[in-house]
């Protein structure tokens, strides 16, 4: 016997579910109540009972897909026991994760919603800020290891870093042909060559 708990989550589950699929097939803005509650197989009204506004569900449901998605590359960051293994670490990532995966999508589907929606850009900014703290650290560490030039603002350098990640995962989004072997080489000449200023 199903226990009244457990089929609310259940139900909560596969509204966010249905929700997160619909923002990658057919984009923020044309996520409608109707198609969310025919996704997930319940009553329309579970959606505002549970969640309150489709607002308020499509924001939960793009953090529950983002921090799902971006746990690899945090986790490779973590971990790396050099700088070097960061950038390799970060671009080996980026080089499996699919063009069109669910967090390539709804990180654009999010930054074009954000004009439009105040809370939708707090929260991408949220999103964004918490990766940067990552790279800051991580370049942080690099500095007291020697790897990087103490001179070198770590949060900057985080900043520059997560643009080069964000252009490149665009770049792939829209197909453009480029070689992310040779790029990924070009950014590490750069850092070498950063770091042999401290030597």
């Amino acid at each position: 016997m199903v226990k009244p708990n457990d089929q609310d989550t259940s139900r909560k589950d596969r509204i966010l579910r249905a929700a997160g699929e619909l923002i990658v097939e057919v984009g923020w803005a044309n996520v409608t109540t109707r198609l969310i509650s025919k996704r997930a197989g319940v009553n329309n009204a579970l959606i505002h009972y549970y969640f309150g506004t489709k607002d308020d569900l499509l924001l939960e449901a793009a953090s529950e897909v983002f921090a799902a998605e971006i746990a690899g590359s945090l986790a490779t960051i973590e971990e790396a026991g050099s700088f070097a293994e960061v950038l390799n670490g970060v671009f080996a990532w980026l080089r499996t994760v699919d063009a069109r995966s669910p967090l390539m999508v709804i990180s654009m589907e999010a930054a074009h919603q954000t004009v439009r929606d105040e809370r939708v850009g707090a929260w991408i900014r949220d999103v964004w800020g918490g990766y940067f703290d990552v790279l800051a650290a991580a370049v942080a560490d690099g500095q007291k290891r020697g790897e990087i030039p103490p001179y070198i603002d770590p949060d900057g350098l985080a900043v520059v870093l997560g643009a080069l990640i964000d252009g490149l995962s665009l770049y792939r989004l829209v197909e453009l042909d480029f070689d992310m072997e040779k790029t990924a080489g070009v950014i590490d000449a750069l850092i070498d060559a950063l770091a042999k200023g401290t030597q």
